[in-house]
């Protein structure tokens, strides 16, 4: 049986903490932080109704719900990462030079570097994980930020854009030189690149100044300078920010670039953007009578903060650490206070629900995302700590050779481990 206690830590974090009985599950959900934010199948194309907008923003209820897939019909998901996968490279984020993570708040790997966004600055690491480049223009002056809120990199001039506060977009090389900067209209919390090469923001459910309107996503057109909203937000929550559960992001990049998934907390649809006028509902998980409501139910509570409101009276949210590629679909979600790994199979057009046991590394990763060869994620010094105590309670359990490896590096450095996860038959488009 799993029952929660909540501690609260410095700043955005509290760790949701799971204690269980016997078995694997307990260490790996006891892990399970709670994040408060402060700042397909191509075949079905016929069934995606798509959306164009002309300045108006839409309710969450007005869209079509894409491709339903109904949790009651899920089989129980008995797979194991070695079903998925063929093997596991692991890639120690290195200190040297003060590279030190001390927290992540989003995750990136692409143009073969990972870029992690650890408080107020964003770190750079070879594809072998040595530093080469940081960015931090923290300050009150000219070309300086009071906040770094999210960052994406632009693949075709292999750059890294930062959405800060105040709000302005800046850009920087892959060296950490500064190369423009401009302000923009939008409040938001994360961003990401687009197809047709304007931003996708993530606007948390705040008040945006200009329209005085509580939204969840806006577009910003660097071309023009203009910027509009495309979902509204939920407004018994009173311009309160969203809680968010186990990963700090809402945005998924696609394998092949034409598109960014977004899916946020309370929400069981998985939207596709891949233009500044295309957003559509791409999947529906359907939970019958306990899906989210589109909107909070009543007027929260002054005293009563949304993640605690959430917890108690919803029977599913929480989604997060979505992902995709051509054979699966996958994200998690709190159903009836549990955490479940729900994972679509698109081969067999198969729905599956539980936990999904990684017995290649024994310890749960945090999922970025995927491509058909690789799935990409990483684990936190926390997290292998975690795993320490648990493996030193039972001694008979057999475990990777490279785990004690891992847990000794995160206790010398406390750096993240990469995981790479190498797909286990190639998939075919």
């Amino acid at each position: 049986m799993r029952g929660e206690t909540m501690r609260v830590l410095p700043a955005i974090i509290i760790d949701l903490k799971k204690k269980m009985g016997a078995g694997l599950h307990g260490l790996l959900h006891k892990t399970c932080s709670l994040m408060i934010r402060n700042s397909g199948i191509f075949l079905s194309f016929l069934f995606l109704a798509s959306c164009s907008f002309s300045g108006k923003t839409e309710k969450q209820s007005s869209f079509e719900p894409g491709m339903v897939l109904s949790y009651d019909k899920a089989l129980p998901l008995s797979q194991k990462y070695s079903d998925l996968f063929s093997r596991v490279e692991t890639i120690p984020l290195d200190t040297t030079g003060n590279f030190l993570v001390s927290d992540i708040r989003q995750f990136r790997y692409t143009l073969d570097h990972f870029f992690v966004l650890s408080r107020d600055e964003i770190l750079i690491f070879d594809r072998q994980g040595k530093g080469t480049a940081r960015i931090n223009r923290y300050g009150q002056g000219r070309e300086e930020y009071l906040s770094l809120l999210g960052f994406d990199v632009c693949e075709k001039d292999s750059t890294v854009c930062l959405l800060t506060y105040p709000s302005k977009l800046m850009h920087f090389s892959l060296d950490g030189r500064l190369l423009r900067e401009h302000k923009i209209g939008v409040r938001g919390f994360e961003i990401a690149l687009l197809p047709d090469h304007s931003w996708s923001i993530f606007t948390n459910n705040l008040r945006q100044p200009e329209s005085d309107t509580i939204t969840l996503l806006d577009i910003y057109d660097e071309t023009n300078g203009t910027s509009r909203h495309l979902i509204d937000g939920y407004t018994n929550l009173g311009n309160q920010l969203l809680p968010s559960f186990q990963q700090n992001r809402v945005f998924t990049h696609s394998r092949n670039g034409r598109e960014v998934l977004f899916a946020h907390p309370l929400s069981n649809h998985i939207w596709s953007i891949t233009s500044q006028d295309s957003v559509r509902i791409k999947y529906t998980l359907d939970f019958g009578e306990k899906n989210p409501p589109e909107d909070a139910p009543e007027m929260i509570h002054p005293d009563e903060s949304p993640a605690d409101a959430v917890m108690k009276y919803w029977p599913v949210y929480g989604f997060n650490s979505c992902w995709e590629n051509n054979r699966y679909l996958y994200i998690r979600a709190f159903v009836d206070k549990q955490l479940k790994d729900i994972l679509f199979d698109k081969q067999s057009r198969q729905l599956y629900a539980g936990w999904m046991t990684d017995d290649l590394i024994y310890c749960q990763i945090r999922p970025v995302e995927a491509t058909d060869e690789l799935l990409v994620g990483y684990i936190t010094a926390d997290d292998l700590i975690s795993l320490e105590d648990y493996l030193n309670s039972r001694p008979e359990e057999k475990q990777p050779e490279q785990v004690p490896r891992l847990i000794e590096r995160a206790q010398e450095e406390g750096n993240p481990i990469v995981c790479l996860y190498h797909m286990k038959q190639k998939i075919h488009p």
